[in-house]
């Protein structure tokens, strides 16, 4: 199973340095953007797949994993809540609301996320420092 995975790895390494390199040269950013989101699907089918095999090795992981989710979803709701939404005037024409609702809501929640990952390591290095 190990073999079949690096064949892929290097298959799909392969593949996005060769769309990389005919994007660069004959520059058209489409191709690229069509492979990520070819390698963004792989990736969360690769995600869920792995973590049904492994819910079903181990059923009392399930509960580890409903929690982070349900932090995740937590945070985007409350990023979705202090998004505002306004269009500005210097926004580009045809640019909706809702649309800048959902951009000011992934902002908010990457600065959430920031902050948190940036404090579990402050606090996990504290811990350390502390239990010495």
């Amino acid at each position: 199973m190990e073999k079949i995975s690096s064949i892929i790895l290097y298959v799909l390494l392969a593949l996005g340095a060769l769309v990389f390199l005919l994007g660069v040269v004959g520059g058209s950013y489409e191709p690229m953007i069509f492979m990520a989101y070819i390698f963004s699907f792989i990736a969360a089918g690769g995600a869920l797949v792995s973590a049904g095999l492994g819910a079903a090795a181990k059923p009392e992981s399930i509960k580890g994993a409903a929690v982070g989710i349900g932090a995740m979803v937590l945070i985007l709701g409350i990023s979705y809540v202090l998004a505002d939404g306004t269009v500005l005037e210097y926004y580009p024409e045809g640019t909706t609301e809702s649309a800048t609702k959902l951009s000011d809501a992934g902002l908010y929640a990457l600065y959430i996320l920031t902050f948190l990952a940036i404090a579990s390591v402050l606090y996990s290095g504290l811990a350390r420092y502390i239990k010495r």
